[in-house]
């Protein structure tokens, strides 16, 4: 049987994506750039798990996310962009191997005219154990201290889960993220002095009421779960920026629309505008949503189904020295073999 290549499946999301005039209201005429840049990062035996990152006020511009799941230790990525990271692909390979609950992966800023090297997304989630000869492999030894020690300082339900390293930003910081347990988020959403006391504990200090009255009403609009942010700088104190992504239930697309018409997505929606942290950028996610199945035939004349969706993931709100900077929202692209229910 065979299933569209990487390259295709993914240029016919992309096709969705920019359709209707969606490639100059979201992306700011970047398309092309994506085109470019992902093809040679659609590595592995199974389809990627892909993000489409855009922002929802502000100058329109795509970046892209890619995460990978198991790896061949052989497996490279023939961009200028990766360069460097042959040994850090074959360490995850190996390591996924022995551990699945490991994931690493690229993202690509194509909102840049000339996009810099890839940044490494490195989730451990709480197999600490594998920070450090990962940050070794990666040529940054030093950023496994930061993170392990940020992890230590860490609040009750407020555990780290991965970070980022933005290779093509000289002097950039480690971005440090983790989930909000249930029990913390619910808590934060009713008590902003909760939410404070947090942010004290973690070494944050760019926040205010303000901030603190704004970062609560997040909480208590995600429909699911949430996840935190903070840069670490190479002293050990955080950055200026906080941020809170919120995720979405993943639905089919009919049940997506009607959320962003009338339903959680709708209301979140709602209070970012009325922030002036979105436009009206935002009708356009329902009618980018989309998922299709359709069976692939083979010179034998069996045949098999395969599928293909488009669904809003999550969208990250972020403050900066106190300040909303304009929310993104990540568009989940997917791509790969169904189950056969006949």
């Amino acid at each position: 049987m065979a299933f569209p290549a990487h390259t295709q499946a993914f240029e016919l999301l992309l096709l969705q994506a920019e359709g209707n005039g969606r490639d100059t209201a979201l992306f700011g005429g970047t398309a092309d750039r994506v085109r470019d840049a992902v093809p040679p990062f659609l590595i592995g035996g199974k389809f990627p798990e892909i993000y489409l990152e855009f922002p929802l006020a502000g100058e329109p511009f795509l970046d892209v996310t890619l995460l990978y799941g198991d790896l061949e230790e052989d497996a490279r990525v023939n961009s200028p962009l990766a360069s460097g990271c042959e040994g850090i692909l074959a360490f995850y390979a190996r390591e996924r191997a022995k551990e699945p609950a490991i994931t690493f992966g690229f993202e690509i800023d194509c909102g840049e005219q000339a996009p810099s090297a890839a940044g490494i997304h490195f989730q451990p989630r709480r197999l600490t154990q594998y920070v450090a000869p990962f940050c070794e492999v990666a040529g940054s030894p030093e950023k496994a201290e930061l993170y392990l020690a940020q992890d230590e300082r860490m609040p009750q339900g407020w555990p780290l889960s991965y970070f980022g390293m933005f290779r093509g930003r000289i002097g950039s910081p480690l971005r440090v993220c983790g989930y909000l347990e249930e029990g913390e988020k619910r808590a934060c959403a009713a008590d902003p002095i909760r939410l404070g006391r947090a942010l004290d504990q973690a070494g944050f200090s760019a926040f205010d009421a303000d901030v603190l009255a704004q970062a609560a009403r997040v909480l208590e609009l995600a429909p699911t779960y949430a996840e935190f942010q903070f840069d670490a700088l190479a002293d050990g104190s955080l950055g200026d920026m906080f941020a809170i992504g919120v995720h979405f239930d993943s639905l089919p697309s009919a049940e997506v629309r009607r959320s962003f018409a009338e339903g959680a997505g709708a209301a979140i929606m709602a209070q970012l505008r009325e922030w002036g942290i979105a436009d009206d950028r935002v009708g356009h996610v329902g009618e980018m949503t989309f998922t299709r199945g359709m069976h692939i035939h083979s010179d034998d004349g069996s045949s098999a189904p395969f599928g293909f969706s488009l669904i809003p993931a999550w969208l990250k709100v972020r403050w900066r020295n106190g300040i909303l900077e304009p929310a993104k929202l990540y568009m989940n692209a997917s791509a790969g073999p169904l189950k056969n229910r006949s």
